[in-house]
């Protein structure tokens, strides 16, 4: 899912208050859904320097204080999940911050605020993150652990059953575990494409059949958006190079060499600036919110998103007929492909706790801890709201399962994820990537020049971490 952006500054300044203020008596922290912590003072608090005392109180038998960190939302669900495992774990106390209570940082922010406070040593003993920028950029940084050396092969084994595993697990390192799983297609309202004449059984598969689709929408309706799509974005974008058989890389895991001037990532952009110029796509940059709000409007006739989308859309616009469907290939013949975006967890550097901190981990992310957050096994009690505001289960079993639910059914896309060129320099490339889309969607770029510009930057990128991390790197 996208948020809304903070000046980073703002958003790290947000944040060392946030985390600052807790365990100091005038702050925010309880446990969560809980009143004031009795244990407070057995760890360090979140907003004080690591130190040997907290690592200690465990053995001597003292209650764990556990230091909780949400970057990813899904506020409910994670509180819900924080009680259930104290409750489970009397020993256990889990002090849980957010930065999603904040006014929407971008997963840039988050990334740049966890890296801020992580080296100011602040007590962090588990962290939330995006999973495919996020934890090799916090490798990179010296921010996390690798877990290996903490999970053995109890984690080597759990991961096997994770979507997303080949996102973290990378050359005999851990750095997190994929904890939610968000697949990317089509999303599209089915009543509006009968009303079009349109068959909605028969979705757009070709970029040809796509156009049909967006012409015949727009004579309709003059003032719809027929194919949205977030403008400042690469992971809504690279499905669309996989499906029609590119890539943006020699390799999709650590790769050593950019390859984005050839000719179907340069079709894929030169397509998307045809959608601005065709008065197809939408002018305003998309967030969580006015996705929903355009979509139910009927201002974006169909939209390239998360597929658990559907789950919001069936909840606040239940009359409507809401579909999903595979990403589009330039011929209508490619074999599908996904981001496989959602969130991971990750223990940094600075965890007091780091062995029961993955035992926390392994939990969370297990079948069990899963089918109790999305409501397979009854006990949290969560509002539907709550429930469908979660990206989907990363546990294979768990989504197995869900595809025979209703609800859920539309929004479990059952089409295989790409890892998007995971490596120390992803997050930077990424972002020049995104960039480069807006002045193209934007201001109508040339594209040939925009491409080969960006693939020298991210080249001398890919270069540096080559050159600085030779441990993932070995030479043949």
């Amino acid at each position: 899912m996208i948020s809304g952006r903070l000046p980073q500054m703002g958003a790290i300044l947000a944040l060392v208050a946030l985390l600052a203020g807790c365990g100091t008596g005038g702050g925010s922290y309880s446990p969560a859904g809980g009143g004031q912590s009795s244990t407070q003072g057995q760890a360090p608090a979140a907003g004080q320097p690591a130190s040997s005392t907290g690592a200690t109180s465990a053995a001597s038998g003292e209650k764990v204080h556990l230091v909780y960190f949400n970057a990813r939302g899904a506020e409910a669900a994670e509180r819900a999940l924080v009680n259930r495992y104290m409750q489970d774990h009397p020993n256990v106390d889990i002090e849980y911050l957010s930065t999603t209570s904040l006014s929407g940082p971008s997963d840039t922010d988050a990334i740049a605020n966890l890296i801020f406070n992580i080296q100011a040593k602040k007590v962090i003993d588990v962290a939330k993150v995006e999973v495919s920028r996020t934890p090799l950029d916090l490798m990179a940084s010296g921010s996390i652990q690798d877990l290996n050396s903490i999970g053995g092969d109890a984690l080597k084994t759990q991961l096997k059953g994770l979507l997303n595993n080949n996102y973290v697990d990378i050359n005999n390192g851990v750095w997190a575990v994929p904890y939610e799983y968000d697949p990317f297609g089509y999303v599209y309202n089915a009543d509006l494409f009968k009303d079009a004449g349109l068959n909605p059984d028969n979705p757009p598969k070709s970029w040809d059949e796509l156009r049909t689709v967006s012409d015949t929408i727009k004579s309709k309706n003059a003032n719809a958006w027929p194919i949205c799509q977030p403008i400042n974005n690469l992971a809504k974008t690279m499905p669309w190079v996989w499906t029609s058989g590119g890539d943006y890389w020699d390799k999709p895991v650590l790769p050593t060499k950019a390859d984005f001037t050839n000719p179907t990532v340069t079709d894929v952009y030169k397509f998307q600036q045809e959608w601005s110029q065709k008065g197809w796509r939408n002018t305003d940059e998309l967030s969580d919110a006015t996705t929903l709000q355009f979509m139910i409007s009927r201002k974006c006739s169909a939209v390239i998103y998360s597929s658990d989308l559907i789950l919001q859309l069936q909840a606040n616009d239940p009359k409507t007929d809401w579909r999903v469907a595979p990403i589009q290939s330039k011929d209508g013949n490619g074999t599908p492909y996904t981001y496989g975006g959602g969130s991971a967890l990750a223990i940094p550097t600075t965890a007091a706790h780091p062995k029961e901190a993955m035992d926390f981990i392994m939990w969370l992310s297990s079948d069990d801890g899963q089918r109790l957050k999305y409501n397979v096994t009854q006990g949290l009690n969560l509002a539907d709201q709550d429930l469908f505001s979660q990206a989907n289960p990363a546990s294979m079993a768990v989504s197995d399962q869900l595809k025979n639910d209703p609800k859920w059914k539309q929004s479990i896309l059952t089409i295989p994820s790409r890892p998007p060129g995971v490596s120390p320099a992803f997050s930077k490339i990424y972002q020049l990537l995104a960039d480069m889309q807006e002045r193209i969607v934007r201001s109508n770029a040339d594209v040939n020049s925009e491409l080969a510009n960006v693939q020298q930057q991210s080249q001398t990128l890919l270069d540096q971490a080559i050159a600085n991390f030779p441990q993932l790197y070995p030479k043949a």
